[in-house]
């Protein structure tokens, strides 16, 4: 009886301690955290040298204005009014003596690349006057203050004012033209001068005194 009781004990015993075992077995360890499974995510990490070649490559816009130009009215050249948005400055050119009628100078500027290049202005100003050959139109290439200018003289000819049904006030004989277009870096601006041919003449020296004075503006900050 003492010896069956001993065995059933030991089985018992047994089946406990195998089941204990097992149990301990199935049991793991959880990873530490920051392991190698969590390192390759990209959350929370500072970019890498790519990225921030990257982002330092990106362009900035520039909100500083093209630079303009600026000049000196000459003496015996009245500012008057533009006469419409097209031009950015007007001038009066008193009539010589002899003449009856005033002259006018003025500069026009459409905005970086914009208002034609030199040879088709020069061409424009120049089919505005009629019986006008090639030798009567007088060019030069001057600088002024780091400024490219380019001059047309018309010495006198029949000059067709205004625009075709825009303020023409038909053919106008006896007239000439001083001309000029200066390279700026913001673009073209176009000086032009035009009137009974002795006025013209006579207001030659005060065009070019305001050629002469021609410069760039300062950048605004």
């Amino acid at each position: 009886m003492a010896g069956q009781f001993t065995r059933g004990f030991c089985a018992v015993s047994c089946v406990l301690t195998l089941a204990l075992s097992a149990g301990l077995g199935c049991r793991r360890t959880p990873e530490p955290a920051g392991s190698a499974s969590e390192s390759g995510s990209s959350t929370g990490l500072p970019p890498g040298p790519a990225a921030m070649q990257t982002a330092a490559a990106a362009p900035t816009a520039s909100s500083a204005p093209p630079v303009e130009i600026t000049w000196v009215d000459p003496q015996g050249l009245r500012r008057v009014p533009p006469k419409n948005a097209m031009r950015k400055a007007s001038y009066e050119v008193p009539h010589a003596a002899g003449d009856t009628e005033d002259g006018e100078l003025a500069v026009f500027y459409f905005g970086p690349g914009l208002g034609g290049g030199i040879e088709q202005n020069v061409a424009r100003w120049v089919k505005q006057f009629s019986g006008i050959q090639p030798g009567d139109v007088k060019r030069a290439d001057r600088q002024a203050n780091g400024l490219r200018e380019h001059t047309v003289e018309i010495a006198r000819g029949t000059f067709e004012s205004g625009m075709p049904g825009i303020g023409s006030s038909g053919p106008k004989k006896d007239y000439a033209l001083e001309g000029a277009i200066v390279e700026a870096p913001s673009g073209a601006y176009f000086f032009k001068m035009t009137g009974p041919a002795k006025t013209v003449a006579a207001a030659r020296a005060a065009f070019l005194q305001l050629l002469d004075s021609v410069r760039p503006a300062e950048p605004l900050h």
